[in-house]
């Protein structure tokens, strides 16, 4: 399939290079395969089942922000951040709304002022994205930016079309070693909504933080 093979192509120079310079760099090709021009529907499907995010929300790797306007649509004040500059500026372009806003920032390394901050923290392609070297500073960003009581709703890329990544597989024992200290799994499910090339290949794990 056409995402398997740009991940492929992508997938040394994602690894030697997994900063601003690449992804802005696709933003400004427009080698952005992975954006489908609508909200990831397993976040839809959650909200179905179980609740909309309230309160602060951060979307880290928003890109062109269809996850954020969607999750301000239900009320909630959402942050989307990115390292792509250009993401931003499409986000701004096509996903403005009243309780979205755009910065730039790395969850690898947070600004002050994101501490503890967030009700709710939504991942979706951001980790997956990374090479597996930088996961723990992902989570370890995470840790940072929930509030106390906090929720981390993630859809996780269990079964990518390709091995190689991006995006990169991540294996349930890895997800318990990233998100075992200090959370505690309140759900998780194979979402039967999904974008048509990834039927199957998600889940959806949720967690409260301590």
């Amino acid at each position: 399939m056409a995402e398997a093979l740009h991940a492929r192509e992508m997938a040394d120079e994602s690894i030697n290079k997994a900063g601003v310079d690449f992804w802005e760099g696709r933003w400004q090709s427009g080698e952005v395969f992975w954006d489908h021009g609508r909200a990831a529907p397993p976040f839809m499907e959650f909200i179905g089942k179980k609740e909309a995010p309230s309160g602060k929300v951060l979307i880290p790797g928003c890109g062109s922000g269809h996850d954020v306007r969607s999750i301000a649509e239900f009320g909630a004040e959402v942050t989307g951040m990115d390292i792509a500059p250009t993401a931003l500026e499409v986000a701004r372009r096509d996903n403005a709304h009243p309780r979205a806003s755009y910065i730039i920032g790395n969850i690898l390394d947070p600004d002050p002022e994101h501490v503890r901050k967030y009700d709710w923290v939504l991942e979706h392609t951001c980790l997956c994205a990374l090479p597996p070297h930088l996961w723990s500073g992902y989570a370890a960003g995470i840790r940072k930016v929930l509030k106390p009581g906090g929720h981390y709703l993630a859809i996780f890329y269990r079964n990518p079309h390709d091995d190689g990544g991006p995006p990169f597989r991540i294996e349930e024992e890895q997800i318990l070693e990233l998100f075992g200290d200090g959370f505690t799994v309140l759900d998780r499910w194979i979402p039967e909504q999904s974008y048509e090339s990834r039927v199957g290949r998600e889940e959806i794990w949720w967690f409260k933080f301590a």
